[in-house]
């Protein structure tokens, strides 16, 4: 019975939370603010243990070179510590002068020398008090650790009496080599729980101050949204009760204000629908009645309608005929028009061939003719060069006289020499013998000039002889440059006639191309024609069954317009139920 009891409170009271969407705001953000706060404080632990862990580190630091400066002191003198027998001796005086050095340079709270030499522990020197020397003190356990595992030993943070503190021990030895006591520095380390306590009370202050402000905000936060809630809620109560009257004004522009003015508007909207609708059911049961009394007449109408499809049927399918009968004339007509089309094309590509053979024809004897001139030329040219050969001979010949006639006179006077030269005896014969070989070359050279009078005169006849047939040849080349530029312009008004037949065959073939794309269009049009003939056949058809169809419909829709009324009737006294202004 308890737990029964227990689960009844427990659905109670989120029953109670579920129906407010208030609360369910309040503490949604209360949790999270909360939730944040915890993180928070989770952060700010952590960062308290680094800080402090970086604190302590700074203390080791600085105990460390502290406890250095002491050791090094101390292995640097010849005074051992041993050696201190009380407060006046030179030892103690000049050991604590250094140790007060060391304290007020580095800061130090307490630096100080124990031993347990004689097994006591006692203090043998501490700065900042007078009489040290001989008190009892009492090791703690790091300073028995040190001594026993000779060793530099931290303490951990700890505190007193006197305060909070870090300290640092370093064992000593004496001469042979046993540890008789300790070297150990105090530093101040009240810094570290100071800031611990002052991190954990500034979190806590922030994170009330954080919780109270979150729980006010969100009770502002939430009241602002649900306020005009509810006063929607209302106004839907009252709408869904049926009265439009009550308007909803909020001043607000963020999303529950465009909310609010969207559903005022929407209620002003039904408002306006509710009376369209009131005024169009007392039309509609008004017009109803006169829709009853149409349908009865449209009733009558259909059917003389499909007495008339029916006979438009019948003339329809006798036009259809006729198009095809025409359709199939067009189209043996397209099919003769192609073969002419064909046949012209292949008289075009004829006379292309036709043109371009006379073209190379006119082109060859235009080559022909030009190449008649330049042999004509040459003619010429030859028969200018036969003329100077004829003339060259004749002085060749005048000049080979001349050589003849030197040729008898230096015979003559061979002889003439040769004569002299015997009327001179013995002194002349020198002379007879040149006078003889001039004789045998005089008589050479008139053989030889006779030669060549010979040839000359051979020469002279054979250039007549070319002459003569230059002349000929020239005439025929006239003859036959006339023959070929008559042929030449025989061959212009053969291509210039191809041409004009090309032309004429081009434009009857492109007539025949647009006469064949006609036929095609009229073709494809009757056959169109025919195709839309046939459907409208069919469609008339349709129409008629159609029309049939709609005559029972008809009846139909005059039982379906008495229920209208009846249904107009009813939405006019459901609408009255409604409150509009």
């Amino acid at each position: 019975m308890g737990q029964q009891a227990s689960l009844t409170s427990k659905k109670s009271v989120f029953g109670w939370l579920n129906s407010r969407i208030s609360l369910k705001m309040m503490s949604s953000m209360i949790g999270l603010i909360i939730l944040i706060c915890a993180v928070f404080s989770v952060t700010e632990y952590q960062i308290s243990n680094r800080l402090t862990s970086k604190l302590e580190g700074q203390f080791d630091l600085r105990l460390a070179s502290s406890i250095q400066s002491i050791g090094t002191y101390l292995d640097s003198i010849p005074e051992h510590v041993e050696d201190i027998d009380g407060l006046t001796s030179e030892s103690y005086i000049k050991i604590k002068t250094e140790l007060q050095r060391i304290l007020e340079t580095d800061a130090l709270e307490n630096v100080y020398i124990l031993s347990n030499n004689t097994g006591k522990e006692q203090i043998v020197v501490l700065t900042g008090v007078d009489d040290d020397y001989g008190t009892d003190y009492a090791f703690t356990d790091e300073m028995k650790s040190a001594m026993e595992n000779q060793t530099r030993t931290y303490s951990t943070i700890y505190k007193d009496e006197y305060g909070t503190h870090k300290s640092v021990f370093l064992p000593l030895k004496d001469r042979n080599g046993q540890a008789f006591g300790i070297a150990g520095i105090d530093i101040d380390a009240s810094i570290v729980p100071e800031t611990r306590t002052f991190i954990f009370w500034t979190t806590a202050f922030i994170v009330l101050g954080v919780v109270v402000v979150g729980a006010a905000l969100a009770y502002m936060i939430s009241r602002s949204i649900t306020r005009p809630i509810a006063l929607l809620v209302r106004a839907t109560e009252k709408v869904a009760d049926g009265d439009l009257t009550e308007e909803l004004v909020l001043k607000r522009t963020d999303e529950i204000g465009q909310l609010a003015n969207t559903f005022d508007l929407m209620r002003r909207n039904l408002e306006a629908l509710i009376r369209k609708v009131s005024a169009s059911s007392k039309i509609f049961t008004t017009t109803s009645g006169k829709l009853y009394q149409s349908a009865d007449e449209m009733g009558a109408s259909s059917q003389q309608v499909a007495s008339s499809m029916n006979s438009m049927n019948e003339g329809v399918s006798e036009v259809v005929v006729s198009i095809t009968e025409s359709t199939s004339s067009i189209v043996e007509v397209n099919v003769d028009l192609a073969k002419v089309t064909d046949e012209v094309k292949s008289m075009q590509e004829m006379a292309y061939e036709v043109s371009s053979h006379s073209q190379d024809g006119q082109d060859l004897v235009e080559k022909t003719l030009n190449q008649m001139n330049v042999i004509q030329q040459e003619m010429q040219h030859s028969q200018d060069a036969a003329v100077q050969l004829d003339l060259r001979s004749k002085e060749i010949g005048e000049i080979i006289t001349l050589i003849t006639n030197i040729a008898g006179q230096t015979n003559l006077l061979a002889l003439n020499a040769s004569i002299e030269a015997a009327h001179v005896g013995e002194y002349g014969k020198g002379f007879a013998v040149v006078a003889g070989e001039v004789k045998k070359l005089a008589e050479q050279s008139s053989d030889a000039a006779n030669s060549i009078t010979e040839l000359i005169s051979s020469t002279q006849q054979d250039s007549q002889s070319v002459l003569s047939s230059i002349a000929q040849g020239y005439q025929a080349v006239e003859q036959g440059q006339t023959w070929i530029h008559e042929m030449y312009e025989n061959f212009k008004v053969i291509f210039n006639g191809v041409s004009s037949f090309s032309a004429q065959i081009d434009h009857l073939k492109n007539a025949l191309d647009k006469a064949d794309k006609s036929f095609e269009m009229i073709t494809e049009s009757m056959q169109k024609i025919s195709g839309i003939t046939e459907e409208q056949s069919a469609g008339y058809e349709e129409v008629g069954a159609a029309v049939q169809e709609q005559s029972a419909t008809i009846q139909e829709i005059t039982g379906a317009i008495r229920n209208l009324s009846q249904m107009a009737a009813d939405l006019q006294q459901s609408v009255q139920s409604f409150k509009v202004s």
